[in-house]
Protein backbone atom coordinates (compact mmCIF):
# COMPACT_ATOMS: atom_id res chain seq x y z
CA UNK A 1 0.00 0.00 0.00
CA UNK A 2 2.75 2.48 0.89
CA UNK A 3 4.51 1.82 -2.41
CA UNK A 4 1.30 2.52 -4.32
CA UNK A 5 0.70 5.83 -2.56
CA UNK A 6 4.33 6.93 -2.99
CA UNK A 7 4.02 6.32 -6.73
CA UNK A 8 0.71 8.19 -6.74
CA UNK A 9 2.27 11.17 -4.97
CA UNK A 10 5.11 11.16 -7.50
CA UNK A 11 2.62 11.20 -10.37
CA UNK A 12 0.24 13.80 -8.92
CA UNK A 13 2.89 16.01 -7.36
CA UNK A 14 3.72 16.87 -3.77
CA UNK A 15 1.94 20.24 -3.76
CA UNK A 16 -1.39 18.88 -4.96
CA UNK A 17 -1.11 15.93 -2.57
CA UNK A 18 -0.63 18.30 0.37
CA UNK A 19 -3.49 20.57 -0.75
CA UNK A 20 -5.90 17.64 -1.03
CA UNK A 21 -4.81 16.41 2.39
CA UNK A 22 -5.75 19.78 3.86
CA UNK A 23 -9.07 19.81 2.02
CA UNK A 24 -9.89 16.38 3.43
CA UNK A 25 -9.45 17.80 6.92
CA UNK A 26 -6.02 16.62 8.06
CA UNK A 27 -4.22 19.16 10.27
CA UNK A 28 -1.04 19.19 12.31
CA UNK A 29 -1.64 18.84 16.03
CA UNK A 30 0.41 21.97 16.80
CA UNK A 31 -1.53 24.14 14.34
CA UNK A 32 1.48 24.71 12.09
CA UNK A 33 1.28 24.24 8.31
CA UNK A 34 1.77 20.71 7.04
CA UNK A 35 5.39 19.84 6.34
CA UNK A 36 5.70 19.15 2.63
CA UNK A 37 8.50 16.61 2.25
CA UNK A 38 9.07 13.91 -0.38
CA UNK A 39 7.88 11.25 2.07
CA UNK A 40 4.73 13.26 2.84
CA UNK A 41 2.31 10.42 2.10
CA UNK A 42 4.11 8.10 4.54
CA UNK A 43 3.19 10.35 7.47
CA UNK A 44 5.82 12.97 8.31
CA UNK A 45 3.44 15.29 10.16
CA UNK A 46 2.43 15.10 13.81
CA UNK A 47 -1.37 14.90 13.72
CA UNK A 48 -4.09 14.19 16.28
CA UNK A 49 -6.71 11.40 16.22
CA UNK A 50 -9.66 13.77 15.67
CA UNK A 51 -8.05 15.23 12.57
CA UNK A 52 -7.22 11.79 11.19
CA UNK A 53 -10.71 10.47 11.91
CA UNK A 54 -12.25 13.52 10.25
CA UNK A 55 -10.22 13.07 7.09
CA UNK A 56 -11.31 9.43 6.93
CA UNK A 57 -14.90 10.56 7.51
CA UNK A 58 -14.57 12.66 4.36
CA UNK A 59 -13.82 9.48 2.43
CA UNK A 60 -16.72 7.66 4.08
CA UNK A 61 -18.98 10.52 3.01
CA UNK A 62 -17.83 10.09 -0.60
CA UNK A 63 -15.61 13.16 -0.62
CA UNK A 64 -17.81 15.44 1.47
CA UNK A 65 -15.88 17.27 4.22
CA UNK A 66 -17.68 18.40 7.37
CA UNK A 67 -16.05 20.50 10.06
CA UNK A 68 -15.83 18.50 13.30
CA UNK A 69 -17.83 19.81 16.25
CA UNK A 70 -18.49 18.54 19.76
CA UNK A 71 -21.86 20.31 20.00
CA UNK A 72 -24.94 18.68 18.51
CA UNK A 73 -27.64 20.78 20.19
CA UNK A 74 -28.24 23.48 22.80
CA UNK A 75 -31.47 24.29 24.63
CA UNK A 76 -32.15 27.74 26.04
CA UNK A 77 -33.77 28.45 29.41
CA UNK A 78 -37.22 27.97 27.90
CA UNK A 79 -36.31 24.53 26.60
CA UNK A 80 -36.33 25.61 22.97
CA UNK A 81 -33.89 23.70 20.85
CA UNK A 82 -31.17 25.51 18.95
CA UNK A 83 -29.63 23.26 16.35
CA UNK A 84 -26.14 23.46 14.91
CA UNK A 85 -26.29 21.98 11.42
CA UNK A 86 -23.02 20.61 10.07
CA UNK A 87 -20.88 22.85 7.90
CA UNK A 88 -19.99 20.70 4.94
CA UNK A 89 -18.69 21.01 1.40
CA UNK A 90 -17.82 18.62 -1.40
CA UNK A 91 -14.05 18.57 -1.84
CA UNK A 92 -13.41 15.34 -3.73
CA UNK A 93 -15.01 13.58 -6.67
CA UNK A 94 -17.34 10.97 -5.09
CA UNK A 95 -16.10 8.26 -7.45
CA UNK A 96 -12.48 8.96 -6.48
CA UNK A 97 -13.44 8.66 -2.81
CA UNK A 98 -15.16 5.36 -3.62
CA UNK A 99 -11.97 4.08 -5.26
CA UNK A 100 -9.89 4.94 -2.18
CA UNK A 101 -12.48 3.23 0.01
CA UNK A 102 -12.21 0.15 -2.19
CA UNK A 103 -8.46 -0.01 -1.57
CA UNK A 104 -8.81 0.50 2.16
CA UNK A 105 -11.63 -2.06 2.33
CA UNK A 106 -9.35 -4.64 0.74
CA UNK A 107 -6.59 -3.79 3.21
CA UNK A 108 -8.92 -4.37 6.16
CA UNK A 109 -10.45 -7.56 4.76
CA UNK A 110 -6.98 -9.08 4.44
CA UNK A 111 -6.05 -8.25 8.02
CA UNK A 112 -6.93 -9.78 11.39
CA UNK A 113 -9.40 -6.93 12.01
CA UNK A 114 -12.17 -8.13 9.71
CA UNK A 115 -15.55 -9.08 11.15
CA UNK A 116 -16.71 -5.69 12.37
CA UNK A 117 -20.35 -6.38 11.62
CA UNK A 118 -20.49 -3.71 8.92
CA UNK A 119 -18.66 -2.95 5.71
CA UNK A 120 -15.48 -1.19 6.80
CA UNK A 121 -12.26 0.29 5.48
CA UNK A 122 -9.09 1.06 7.36
CA UNK A 123 -5.34 1.37 7.42
CA UNK A 124 -2.67 0.87 10.09
CA UNK A 125 0.30 3.12 10.62
CA UNK A 126 3.57 2.61 12.47
CA UNK A 127 6.24 5.27 12.92
CA UNK A 128 9.94 4.67 12.49
CA UNK A 129 11.50 2.78 15.40
CA UNK A 130 8.02 1.99 16.77
CA UNK A 131 7.73 5.32 18.60
CA UNK A 132 3.97 5.35 17.95
CA UNK A 133 1.33 3.22 16.25
CA UNK A 134 -2.03 4.08 14.71
CA UNK A 135 -5.13 2.56 13.28
CA UNK A 136 -7.76 4.60 11.47
CA UNK A 137 -10.83 3.45 9.63
CA UNK A 138 -14.49 3.88 8.89
CA UNK A 139 -17.82 2.35 8.02
CA UNK A 140 -20.29 4.17 5.75
CA UNK A 141 -21.59 6.04 8.82
CA UNK A 142 -18.77 6.21 11.39
CA UNK A 143 -15.07 7.05 11.37
CA UNK A 144 -12.51 6.83 14.15
CA UNK A 145 -8.78 6.76 14.79
CA UNK A 146 -6.61 5.28 17.53
CA UNK A 147 -3.11 6.45 18.42
CA UNK A 148 -0.89 4.58 20.87
CA UNK A 149 2.38 5.99 22.17
CA UNK A 150 4.36 6.54 25.34
CA UNK A 151 3.34 9.86 26.98
CA UNK A 152 6.99 10.42 27.87
CA UNK A 153 7.78 10.96 24.21
CA UNK A 154 9.49 9.37 21.25
CA UNK A 155 12.54 8.51 23.34
CA UNK A 156 10.45 5.63 24.71
CA UNK A 157 9.53 3.40 21.74
CA UNK A 158 6.85 0.74 21.88
CA UNK A 159 9.35 -2.10 22.02
CA UNK A 160 9.33 -4.79 24.71
CA UNK A 161 6.36 -3.17 26.49
CA UNK A 162 3.45 -4.43 28.55
CA UNK A 163 0.04 -2.93 27.78
CA UNK A 164 -3.12 -4.10 29.50
CA UNK A 165 -1.24 -6.90 31.17
CA UNK A 166 0.04 -8.32 27.89
CA UNK A 167 3.64 -8.24 26.75
CA UNK A 168 4.40 -6.97 23.24
CA UNK A 169 7.84 -7.36 21.62
CA UNK A 170 6.82 -4.36 19.53
CA UNK A 171 3.59 -2.50 18.82
CA UNK A 172 2.49 -1.78 15.27
CA UNK A 173 -0.74 -0.42 13.86
CA UNK A 174 -2.52 -3.74 13.49
CA UNK A 175 -1.78 -4.90 17.03
CA UNK A 176 -2.86 -2.75 19.99
CA UNK A 177 -4.30 0.23 18.05
CA UNK A 178 -6.10 -2.05 15.60
CA UNK A 179 -7.64 -4.17 18.33
CA UNK A 180 -8.80 -1.07 20.23
CA UNK A 181 -10.30 0.32 17.03
CA UNK A 182 -12.11 -2.91 16.19
CA UNK A 183 -13.58 -3.35 19.67
CA UNK A 184 -14.76 0.26 19.88
CA UNK A 185 -16.23 0.30 16.38
CA UNK A 186 -17.92 -3.09 16.78
CA UNK A 187 -19.84 -1.67 19.72
CA UNK A 188 -20.50 1.69 18.07
CA UNK A 189 -21.96 0.32 14.83
CA UNK A 190 -24.62 -1.61 16.71
CA UNK A 191 -26.44 1.69 17.19
CA UNK A 192 -26.32 2.62 13.51
CA UNK A 193 -28.34 1.62 10.46
CA UNK A 194 -26.60 -0.91 8.24
CA UNK A 195 -25.55 0.60 4.93
CA UNK A 196 -22.88 -0.27 2.41
CA UNK A 197 -20.13 1.48 0.51
CA UNK A 198 -20.60 2.46 -3.11
CA UNK A 199 -18.45 0.13 -5.17
CA UNK A 200 -15.69 1.74 -7.26
CA UNK A 201 -16.40 2.38 -10.92
CA UNK A 202 -14.71 -0.59 -12.62
CA UNK A 203 -14.60 1.14 -16.00
CA UNK A 204 -12.93 4.27 -14.65
CA UNK A 205 -10.61 2.74 -12.06
CA UNK A 206 -10.31 -0.93 -12.98
CA UNK A 207 -11.45 -3.82 -10.83
CA UNK A 208 -8.85 -6.57 -10.72
CA UNK A 209 -10.36 -7.85 -7.49
CA UNK A 210 -13.55 -8.73 -9.36
CA UNK A 211 -12.26 -9.40 -12.87
CA UNK A 212 -9.09 -11.38 -12.23
CA UNK A 213 -8.89 -14.92 -10.89
CA UNK A 214 -7.15 -15.50 -7.56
Amino acid sequence: MNTFYMRLEEKVGLCETARMTERLGLRRADGAPLRELETFTLGVNEVDPVSVANSYASLAARGRFCEPTVITEIRDDSGALRSFPPRCRQILDPEVADAVTGLLSDALERSTLQGLGREAAGMPGTTDAFTAAWYAGYTPGLASAVSVGDPRGYQHPLIDVTIGGRHHPQVDGTSVPGLIWKEAMTEAVRRTHETGFVRPDAVRFGACRDACPD
